[in-house]
């Protein structure tokens, strides 16, 4: 996404919102390109680092919004507050929860396969398995290389898995800690 798609996005997001707030918030944003285009950035790369447009007007509204409040304390503007919060909070229900209950379930799934090349590895390397493996040519080895590659692949595959849960993890804390200092904006003006 180009620059004047992205500014054009985040307009028709802060749509509603008081003229001169739009102007800054839109300023803020042309200044990031800016220093992307001073630092060898493409305005794809700078509009992908920023995320998405209509994620982040939401945000800016939320932020106006407190705000607003924070200076004028009237009952409107602490109901502009709330439904920008509750904007937030559905969305992410809407979007947020599905994904990471799918997530979870691929993690545990990809777990316990790890989990079963593991057990199904030590058992044949350490000749666990009832009956007769060896083959008279083989003598044994192809049973103890496919129990040592079920069981490298096991460890392997979890490793990764567990390096993967790890930056899924950080992604949501950033996602959280986000969210939470909205909202402890809010907490802290009332």
């Amino acid at each position: 996404m180009n620059r004047a798609t992205f500014m054009a996005q985040l307009r028709t997001g802060l749509a509603g919102l008081h003229s001169s707030d739009v102007n800054d918030i839109l300023a803020d944003y042309e200044s990031h390109f800016a220093d992307g285009k001073a630092h060898g950035r493409t305005e794809d790369e700078v509009a992908d680092a920023l995320g998405d447009p209509a994620r982040l007007a939401r945000e800016m509204r939320a932020e106006v919004g407190f705000k607003r409040w924070e200076q004028d304390r009237s009952a409107g503007n602490l109901f502009g507050v709330i439904l920008a919060l509750l904007g937030l909070a559905t969305l992410d229900l809407m979007l947020l929860l599905p994904i990471l209950f799918a997530g979870v379930v691929v993690i545990f799934a990809l777990s316990v396969c790890c989990l079963a090349f593991i057990v199904a590895g030590s058992f044949l390397l350490f000749n666990l398995l009832p009956g007769d493996w060896h083959h008279p040519l083989t003598n044994g080895s192809l049973q103890a290389l496919c129990g040592a590659g079920l069981l490298s692949g096991g460890i392997g595959g979890g490793s990764l898995l567990l390096i993967i849960v790890d930056a899924l993890a950080r992604m949501l804390i950033q996602y959280a800690r986000l969210h939470f200092r909205l909202f402890n904006t809010a907490a802290a003006s009332v």
